[in-house]
C-alpha cells in the first residue's frame, strides 16, 4: 500500500477546514503575502507593542561536516539565526541556530519593515534531566526564546521579523520598498489558515524527556491540532566531527536528527518546523491521543527525487490530527514507531552513568553561585571548572573613538600593542551577539555615594579576546592585546567551553523519529539490508 492510498482511505480522520482555526484562536500559518515567500505567521487579534507573541524552543547546530553540507544546503540558506543571537556561539567552531516556530515561519522585508523583536537570549536548562539520566544530551536544552510585539500590529497583519542587514546583501537580494499586495482577509485566515496556538510547552511527566508538549485549549477528535511543514535533508548531512582540545577527534550525530522522521530504508530525514511541535514526545504507555497526515497538496512530491525535494519543501506539509478530544493541559502525545522505540529500549538497556561527565559544573551552577570573579593570579591557587571560562559583553565595533594602541615592553623586553578602552553601557549592550571570552586581570571597589544605587559596586578589568563566527568588524585585530575597564559584574558571565554541554556527551542518545506508513515508498532509496 502506498503513502498515498493508506491516507485517501483512512475514513476515521476526515480532513475539514473549519477544525483548522478554533474560534479562540489567536495566531495562524497561512500563505505569506510576500510574493513567493512560502508560509507566513498572522495574527487574529490586535496586539500592543512589547506584548509577548509565542516562545520557540532553540536547537543548536554544530559544525556541520562540509562535505554533506548540500544535503542541508536550503535549511541553512534559508532558515537559521547566528548563534551569537542566541547565546549558542560557544557550542562549537561554527554554530548555528533553529528556531522552529515563528523563528522559520515568519518572513522578513529588510531591516526596517518588521513588527516583531526577539528577547535577548533564551532561558537555558535541562528540565530535570541530569547527567544521570538516559536522556541527558538528547533534547536542546535553548527554550522560551520569546518574540515580542516591535509596534502594536492590527487582526489580520502579517508577522515580519528583522533579518539583520546583511541577509539579503549575501543572498543577492535588492531591497527595494514593498509593493502593493493583497492582504488575506480575518475570514480568508480564518477559513484557509492552520492555527498557531493550540499547543504550549511544559514539563513533561514521561521518564527522561525532559519538556513537552500540552493542550493549550480543550482540542476536539479529529481536530488539527498544529500544522508540521518538513524540510527535506538528507541523513548523512547531520554527521559531525568535532575536535577536542586535546586534538581528539570525535565522529557524531546532530542533536537536530532527534527532531527529524526519516525511515531506515530512506536517505532522506524530514524536519519538522512549527510552534512546540518540537516538543511533542512518544507516549510512555504506548497509546498516543495524536497522529499525522499528509496535507492533499503534499502529494505530487512523492514523486520527486531529494535534490527537487529540497528545493521545494516549503510545500511539504504534514497535519498533526487529533486521535481522541484532548483536555487543556493535557500532554499531546505522539507515536514515534517501532525503529524508534526500539533504538530508545536499547539505550536505556546500555545505559551507564559516565562518572567523569558527573564532575563537571555547569556555566549556569556558576552564574547563580559566584557573585565576585576570581583574577588570573587567584584563579593560578583557585582555579575554576576546566570547562568553564569568563565571558564578557562588549561590542569592538562600538569601542570608543579615542582608543588608541601603544606599545608595553614590561614583559621581558617583548612589544606588545595594547589598546585600552572604558566600558560603557550603550542600549543592547547585554545582547548575546555582543558576548565574547575575556580574561578578569584586576578587581576594584567603587564605593558609590549615598543615595545611588548600590553603596559598594565591583568593577573588573579584562582582556578581551576574539572567538570563531566573530563578525569581521567585531575582531580585534591580530597581535594586540585589548585592554577593558571598569566592566561591571553584570557584564561578566561564566560560560561553558566548546563542546562540553549536555549536548555534546557521547553516550548522549540519537536517533530520528518514525512515520510508519506515511513515509512514501518513492523515497526508499536504501536497500533492507
Amino acid at each position: 500500500v502506498s503513502a498515498t492510498d493508506s491516507i485517501v482511505t483512512n475514513t476515521d480522520l476526515v480532513q475539514e477546514s473549519t477544525h483548522r482555526v478554533p474560534d479562540s484562536c489567536q495566531l495562524v500559518m497561512a500563505n505569506s503575502s510576500i510574493p513567493d515567500s512560502g508560509w507566513g505567521v498572522y495574527s487574529l487579534t490586535d496586539r500592543k507593542s512589547g506584548t509577548p507573541i509565542q516562545s520557540d524552543v532553540v536547537i543548536q547546530i554544530v559544525d556541520l561536516n562540509p562535505r554533506f553540507a548540500y544535503g542541508v544546503r536550503r535549511l541553512v540558506y534559508e532558515y537559521l539565526w547566528n548563534a551569537d543571537e542566541t547565546g549558542g556561539q560557544f557550542e562549537g567552531q561554527r554554530v548555528m541556530s533553529m528556531v522552529p516556530g515563528i523563528g522559520m515561519l515568519a518572513n522578513g522585508e529588510g531591516t526596517t519593515l518588521y513588527n516583531l523583536l526577539p528577547s535577548l537570549e533564551p532561558n537555558v536548562g535541562n528540565a530535570g534531566l541530569t547527567r544521570r539520566s538516559p536522556g541527558a544530551g538528547a533534547t536542546s536544552h535553548y527554550h522560551n526564546f520569546t518574540w515580542f510585539a516591535h509596534q502594536d500590529i492590527a487582526a489580520g497583519e502579517e508577522l515580519l521579523v528583522n533579518y539583520g542587514p546583511g541577509w539579503f546583501k549575501e543572498r543577492g537580494f535588492k531591497l527595494s520598498p514593498p509593493p502593493n499586495r493583497r492582504k488575506p482577509t480575518l475570514q480568508e485566515l480564518r477559513e484557509d489558515g492552520y492555527c498557531l496556538d493550540n499547543l504550549q510547552s511544559g514539563q513533561s511527566a514521561i521518564p527522561h524527556a525532559g519538556r513537552g508538549a500540552f493542550a493549550a485549549r480543550k482540542l476536539t477528535r479529529g481536530s488539527v491540532v498544529a500544522p508540521v511543514p518538513v524540510l527535506a535533508l538528507s541523513s548523512n548531512s547531520l554527521t559531525m566531527v568535532k575536535q577536542h582540545e586535546s586534538g581528539r577527534l570525535v565522529q557524531t550525530q546532530q542533536l537536530l536528527l532527534n527532531y527529524c522522521f526519516g525511515h531506515f530504508n530512506s536517505s532522506v530525514l524530514l524536519l519538522p518546523y512549527s510552534n512546540t511541535v518540537n516538543l511533542i514526545n512518544h507516549p510512555e504507555n504506548g497509546v498516543p491521543n495524536v497522529r499525522l497526515r499528509w496535507s492533499e497538496s503534499s502529494y505530487r512530491f512523492f514523486d520527486k527525487p531529494l535534490s527537487v525535494l529540497q528545493e521545494s519543501s516549503s510545500h511539504l506539509l504534514l497535519e498533526l490530527v487529533a486521535l481522541r478530544d484532548i483536555e487543556e493541559g493535557e500532554e499531546v502525545l505522539l507515536d514515534y514507531g517501532e525503529d524508534w522505540v526500539s533504538a530508545w529500549e536499547k539505550h536505556v538497556k546500555d545505559w551507564e552513568v559516565d562518572m567523569s561527565a558527573l564532575a563537571i559544573t555547569t556555566s549556569q551552577e556558576m552564574n547563580q553561585k559566584h557573585t565576585i570573579l576570581r583574577t588570573l593570579t587567584e584563579q593560578s591557587d583557585y582555579p575554576y571548572p576546566e570547562n568553564i571560562f569568563t565571558s564578557c559583553f562588549y561590542s569592538y565595533s562600538q569601542r570608543s573613538s579615542t582608543v588608541d594602541p601603544h606599545l608595553d615592553s614590561s614583559k621581558g623586553g617583548h612589544q606588545q600593542q595594547v589598546m585600552t578602552d572604558e566600558w560603557r553601557y550603550f542600549k543592547g549592550i547585554y545582547e548575546t551577539r555582543n558576548l565574547r571570552p575575556c580574561l578578569i586581570l584586576d578587581r576594584q571597589e567603587s564605593h558609590l555615594k549615598e543615595g545611588e544605587k548600590s553603596s559598594d559596586e565591583i568593577y573588573y578589568t579584562v582582556r578581551l579576546m576574539n572567538h570563531p563566527g566573530l563578525a569581521e568588524n567585531e575582531r580585534i585585530p591580530r597581535g594586540v592585546s585589548y585592554i577593558v575597564t571598569k566592566i561591571p559584574r553584570r557584564a561578566v558571565r561564566f560560560s561553558d567551553k566548546l563542546y562540553t554541554t549536555d549536548q555534546h556527551l557521547e553516550n548522549a542518545f540519537r536517533h530520528r523519529m518514525g512515520l510508519g506508513d506515511l513515509f512514501p515508498d518513492q523515497w526508499m532509496d536504501l536497500s533492507e539490508s
